[in-house]
């Protein structure tokens, strides 16, 4: 009896232990209430892609002023997860549009509560959206070799663009939207009027991120691909002749920049590669030596620049499986603050 007894007293101990780690791996990352109304003009949404396969993907609100985290709106508001990597975020018709990769879908939701409006499905491997004329949205896509089409209002998709390979980011700039192609040496120009693309400038292998500027001019991106020994550049587009008016051509396929960003005074850019990297516009190479270093127990993945005050907020994916970090840092590069934000960080929307 006495043995029964102790027995049943270590099996109980051993059940409260196992309860207890399982709690603290539980609150690892909490799920808070969703926000009745986000604080417009205080901070920002982070789009957490999640591990692959995983189903973790999450959304989060930093609120830069008082330093609170709201974590998991998706799930907190709908009671069932987001889905399989969290590719990028838009917001369209005051409704912000949740871009989920694997999952081959669009989810929409309330900026208001977070709660679901609806979802759009027929995609294959959506990445990236953009709003082209009123209620007209197009959707780029990895695997599909199109652009989708979809109707803001009936949130359907309505057509689509044949445009070979995986198509990355895109702009609406000069009634005319230009695309990137990742798996190509081309930035793609298309009518929104008539869906269909207009002209193509070749510049180099691996088109990923490309913005506009004051000066009116289009600056793109061409991360290369190592796997495939192709090198990439940085390029400056005039929009009107759709020549290249600056080229910096990589000298090897191993530099692989990504994340094109600019300053608020229009004369700075700034991009990753295992380290946040700055240069001016007028610069004819590019910087050899970090203008921020990454830790060594850091993954540098993201990157957004603080349009009011300049700010440079940096994403830390860690381990690609753990919560991972958001740096702020000063435009000198000091580090101002962190937070704790989801399981790979890797895009922004500013609110």
């Amino acid at each position: 009896m006495k043995a029964n007894f102790k027995l049943k007293q270590i099996l109980s101990l051993l059940l409260c232990m196992i309860l207890a780690l399982f709690l603290t791996n539980c609150n690892d990352e909490p799920t808070k209430p969703p926000l009745e109304l986000i604080p417009k003009g205080k901070g920002l949404y982070v789009i957490n892609e999640g591990t692959y396969g995983m189903g973790n993907a999450s959304l989060y609100f930093v609120n830069l002023e008082d330093s609170n985290t709201a974590t998991d709106l998706f799930k907190a508001a709908n009671n069932r997860p987001l889905g399989d990597i969290f590719q990028s975020m838009v917001l369209i018709n005051n409704n912000a549009w949740l871009i989920v990769n694997n999952s081959s879908k669009i989810e929409v939701i309330s900026t208001k509560d977070s709660k679901s409006i609806g979802t759009i499905k027929g995609l294959k491997s959506p990445r990236y959206a953009s709003e082209v004329l009123p209620n007209k949205v197009y959707v780029t896509d990895l695997y599909s070799d199109a652009i989708s089409i979809v109707d803001a209002i009936t949130l359907t998709k309505t057509g689509e663009i044949k445009c070979q390979g995986w198509t990355e980011e895109m702009i609406l700039f000069q009634n005319k939207v230009w695309v990137t192609n990742h798996n190509s040496h081309y930035l793609y120009v298309i009518n929104p009027n008539t869906d269909k693309i207009s002209d193509s400038i070749k510049l180099a292998y691996g088109g990923s991120s490309l913005l506009s500027d004051k000066a009116g001019k289009i600056w793109v991106l061409c991360s290369g691909d190592v796997t495939k020994n192709k090198t990439g550049g940085l390029f400056c587009i005039n929009p009107n002749t759709l020549s290249i008016e600056k080229q910096i051509l990589f000298n090897s396929a191993a530099f692989n920049p990504v994340k094109l960003k600019q300053n608020k005074a229009n004369d700075t850019l700034y991009y990753i590669n295992q380290g946040l990297f700055c240069m001016t516009k007028s610069a004819d190479y590019m910087p050899t030596l970090p203008f921020i270093t990454q830790p060594s127990n850091a993954s540098f993945y993201g990157l957004t620049i603080n349009p009011v005050n300049g700010n440079i907020l940096v994403a830390d994916a860690v381990d690609f499986v753990s919560r991972g970090n958001l740096f702020v840092y000063s435009p000198t590069g000091n580090l101002l603050k962190s937070y704790k934000v989801g399981i790979v960080p890797g895009e922004f929307m500013w609110w």
